[in-house]
């Protein structure tokens, strides 16, 4: 009887190479790659855009480790005003030390107050910038932001250090890799869809507004002091932010107001022990009130007065504070959108703030 393999024929496999050019096929798809990359970087410029390094997470972890071989230091808090209003070049020149730049876009930066506060060897200087609305917010992604960057600073590992650094090298020559604006996530929120009725969406923050250096010296673009459409865009994105949210569903408004008093008395009380803290230490504190304009100025003086925020934050710290509104010499400024300088008069406010710094110097509260 025949093998039962012996009706099956034997085949060898063997793998099948296609036959193709193969060092040919990758300098093409090198050439494509690379003229696709120059036309989204050409397309990109053609729009305003410019090399320019990102505001990281990473970036801010870089300057905030300063502090741990340098704990003497001046170091600037608070939002996007710090930011951008704020001339470091100017500051150093007239006070004879550059300050550490911390403030951040959207935060409430008690946390960073909180941080300096607890760090065993901090005895400098601490300028915190305050916008009412938001350092008073008691929590949510204002709050949410300052701590991602905190995380970053406490678990910065070394392969995220090593990125950070290659990433710096690529931020300084393509414009396009603007994370703020350009990534794919960034470029998907633009798609503005109808919204549904009833359902509440946040509005849109605006493009191409700022940028910073390598130290988080940060400023207005010129793109954005240029150009009255996206000024009167970005005004309209404001309005909504700073007015206050409807009440919780089923509350009254004595106990809306209750709660928003326990939550301000919170963050009063949080305030004062950190700078308690930085002051036993032989630190430094002392409040900034940066400019803001039209209805903006208007609406947080309706919803944020001055006597129950700013007036109330002094008292209660003791600390020294600098309120625009306080000194006509610096009142005579206009925001374009409201609510931050362009880099020519962030230059000059802070010029005009420092005999005020060095009047607090000579008090000894500084």
């Amino acid at each position: 009887m025949p093998s039962s393999t012996s009706s099956f024929e034997t085949y060898e496999l063997k793998r099948i190479i296609p036959k193709h050019h193969w060092m040919l096929l990758a300098l093409f798809s090198v050439v494509i790659t690379a003229v696709m990359t120059l036309g989204w970087e050409l397309y990109c410029r053609s729009l305003g855009y410019e090399p320019s390094i990102n505001d990281s997470t990473d970036l801010w972890a870089s300057r905030r480790i300063v502090l741990d071989a340098e704990p003497d230091r001046t170091v600037l808090i608070g939002s996007s005003r710090m930011l951008f209003d704020f001339d470091m070049d100017v500051y150093e020149q007239e006070m004879g030390e550059r300050p550490v730049q911390l403030a951040t876009v959207g935060t409430n930066p008690l946390a960073y107050l909180e941080d300096l506060a607890d760090h065993p060897k901090f005895s400098g200087t601490v300028i915190v910038g305050v916008v009412p609305k938001l350092f008073m917010a008691p929590g949510g992604p204002l709050v949410a932001a300052s701590k991602k960057h905190l995380d970053r600073y406490r678990d910065w590992s070394p392969t995220q250090k090593a990125g950070h650094y290659i990433a710096r090298i690529l931020e300084r020559r393509l414009a396009f890799l603007n994370k703020e604006d350009l990534t794919l996530n960034q470029l998907l929120l633009r798609w503005n869809p109808p919204n549904r009725e009833q359902v509440k969406v946040p509005p849109t923050l605006p493009p191409h507004f700022h940028t910073v250096d390598e130290e988080r010296q940060g400023g207005m673009t010129d793109f954005a002091e240029k150009t009255m459409a996206l000024q009167k865009r970005i005004q309209q994105i404001w309005l909504p932010l700073f007015s206050p949210p409807p009440p919780n569903k089923g509350q009254s408004p004595e106990e809306q107001k209750a709660e928003h008093q326990k939550a301000d008395k919170r963050i009063f009380d949080r305030t004062k022990k950190a700078v308690d803290k930085i002051r036993t230490r032989g630190g430094k504190v002392v409040f900034l009130r940066l400019p803001s304009t039209g209805e903006l100025r208007a609406l947080e003086n309706k919803y944020t007065p001055r006597t129950q925020i700013w007036d109330r934050l002094l008292t209660i710290t003791a600390a020294p504070g600098i309120h625009f509104e306080d000194y006509p010499q610096l009142t005579d400024f206009d925001c374009p959108e409201w609510s931050h300088l362009n880099k020519k008069d962030s230059t000059e406010f802070t010029r005009r703030l420092i005999p005020l710094f060095k009047k607090i110097r000579s008090k000894g509260r500084m």
